[in-house]
């Protein structure tokens, strides 16, 4: 008896496994009953010996794989399957036979299965066993599961391209904080919008990026300001001022503007040197242009440019990002302007306080000086000891104009008063006070040291002021400025013998306490004002050098 008519005789009495969850115990009276239930199932059903050979395949089956029923009875399973796989899966067969177990549906085999006419698919395979006498049979449920797979692949797609523009959120994100990073800094504006272009590049992933600046509010042409990664012969063009084509209609628009393909834009009717600027960017391989204007405040400031090398299409959200950058382009570029107006208006006033400081120093003593060298030769003759003393003066007074403009030249030079010794400076500073307000300074110098560049300046900047007080306040016959420099320590003290000041009721700025104070605390030393109604004043600051003293206690210890 065949294993086919076993199988239909033992469907009178025998259990069929159709899974896991399912047992059918029901008695058949034919052969003819089998094959209308099998027939009649909503997916394929193979059923296959212990050898691998197909026994059955209902109507779904052949319509699935596109073979008619007696092509596929008495045939290998691996017909089914493609070729490379055939060894891999009589393997796994050969070993299915020695331990069935039930694969149901859901959790069942997933495998390529093989058209007729060659054409692969995704398929689900479960497995069931049935024992017949003595011979066991493998039934197979088969479903394609193309569509589901290309659901899969679709949701894993959309999945990834949400990665990766949360991915490039995060870049984005990383770059705008950078970028303001940037803004903050005093980096030159030209290094700042070189930085906002290169950002602009590499996060909208354009193959180069320029920003123009509008240069004739007529006929709306504009320059290249800044660019990267555009070959020169284009940026030629672009610094001629020639540009009325999308960038003008981004600024006169307001809005952005974006060309997907340049070689189908450039019939469109352009004039000749905007479309010759377009075969420039061909030849060199670009082929896509968004263009967004740039806006400071209420006015147009010109365009952030991104150009592609590939044809491309400009969604939303891109946009809006090169709007977002735009927005930063022209902060980095109010920012530049609010400096420069800052650094001017610091200029000016630098300008105008030394132009006072020379009129009310060395023109005053150059003009005091001119009038003693007027009457000195008619004094000489007729009170020589009144001569020689008017001489003295007049020595005096050229001594301490050439010593205030000394004062001047480092005021204008900054770099001097760290590459000048602070002894030095002292001299120049007591001689310049001392031809201006005509107030004789003693100058006591107790050693000679190194300092930390900020230590001088700040010694220097206390002298400088406490003297100006000196000068301008103290009503005083005599002043005394002693520098006492140690290896471990430094001491300065300015003093004089003028009227003096109630602390209580003097402001703190009024003689500039605030300003020596914020000196002292930035370098950690210790200012000292002693001050009594008609008994002077004194100031003092001592700066301590710790690491000298740690380095002698070390020693020290040793």
């Amino acid at each position: 008896m065949t294993l086919e008519n076993n199988l239909t005789n033992s469907l009178n009495s025998e259990i069929v496994t159709v899974d896991d969850s399912q047992i059918i115990n029901t008695a058949w009276d034919s052969e003819q009953g089998l094959k209308l239930i099998l027939e009649s199932a909503p997916m394929a059903i193979v059923t296959v010996d212990f050898a691998g050979r197909i026994l059955f395949g209902n109507a779904k089956l052949t319509a699935m794989f596109g073979f008619a029923e007696d092509e596929l009875i008495g045939q290998s399973i691996e017909l089914l399957i493609p070729e490379r796989f055939h060894q891999r899966h009589v393997g796994y067969r050969d070993d299915y036979v020695r331990h069935p177990r039930n694969r149901p549906m859901g959790i069942g085999l997933e495998l390529l299965a093989r058209h007729k006419n060659g054409a692969e698919f995704p398929i689900e395979v479960g497995l069931s066993t049935i024992q017949i006498a003595h011979d066991q049979v493998t039934i197979a449920t088969i479903y394609d599961v193309t569509l589901r797979k290309r659901a899969e692949e679709e949701l894993e797609r959309r999945v990834e391209e949400r990665t990766r523009e949360l991915e490039r959120r995060r870049q984005v994100a990383d770059g705008l904080r950078d970028i303001l990073t940037i803004l903050n800094s005093n980096r030159p504006s030209g290094e700042i919008l070189n930085y906002i272009v290169a950002q602009a590049s590499r996060l909208l992933h354009a193959d180069a990026s320029a920003i123009y600046r509008l240069h004739d509010d007529q006929d709306l042409s504009l320059v290249i300001q800044t660019s990267h990664g555009l070959p020169d012969d284009y940026i030629a063009w672009g610094k001629r001022g020639l540009d009325q084509g999308i960038n003008s209609q981004a600024v006169l628009t307001r809005q952005p503007v974006a060309i997907s393909d340049l070689a189908q834009y450039i019939h469109l009717g352009s004039d000749p040197d905007s479309e010759a600027r377009w075969e420039i960017l061909l030849a060199h391989g670009y082929h896509a242009v968004l263009a967004v204007p740039l806006v400071l405040k209420d006015d147009v400031y010109g365009s952030l440019v991104l150009y592609y090398i590939e044809p491309r299409n400009f969604p939303k959200e891109s946009i809006d990002l090169a709007v977002t950058f735009a927005d930063q382009a022209a902060l980095g570029i109010e920012n530049a302007r609010l400096r420069t107006q800052v650094e001017q208006a610091a200029i000016v006033a630098e300008r105008n306080r030394l132009a006072r400081d020379l009129h009310d120093s060395v023109t005053q003593t150059l003009f005091s000086a001119s009038l003693i060298a007027e009457v000195l030769p008619k004094l000489w003759h007729r009170r020589h000891t009144e001569g020689e003393r008017r001489l003295e003066e007049l020595r005096q007074l050229t001594r301490g104009a050439l010593a205030e403009m000394r004062t001047l030249l480092l005021e204008l030079r900054p770099s001097r008063l760290i590459d000048v010794g602070l002894n030095e400076l002292l001299r120049q500073l007591t001689e310049a006070v001392t031809g201006r307000a005509r107030i004789p300074i003693d100058l006591q110098l107790e050693g000679e040291c190194s300092l930390l560049p900020e230590v001088q300046i700040a010694l220097y900047r206390t002298a400088q002021e406490a003297l100006n007080n000196v000068a301008k306040h103290s009503q005083a016959t005599r002043a005394q400025v002693k520098l006492i420099c140690q290896s471990d320590y430094v001491k300065l003290t300015i003093g004089d013998d003028g009227r003096g000041f109630n602390r209580a009721n003097v402001r703190a700025n009024s003689l500039g306490l605030t300003i020596m104070h914020e000196r002292a605390e930035a370098i950690n030393g210790e200012l000292e004002i002693n001050s009594e109604l008609d008994y002077g004043t004194e100031i003092s600051l001592t700066w301590i050098n710790k690491t000298a003293k740690s380095q002698d206690s070390l020693l020290a210890e040793d």
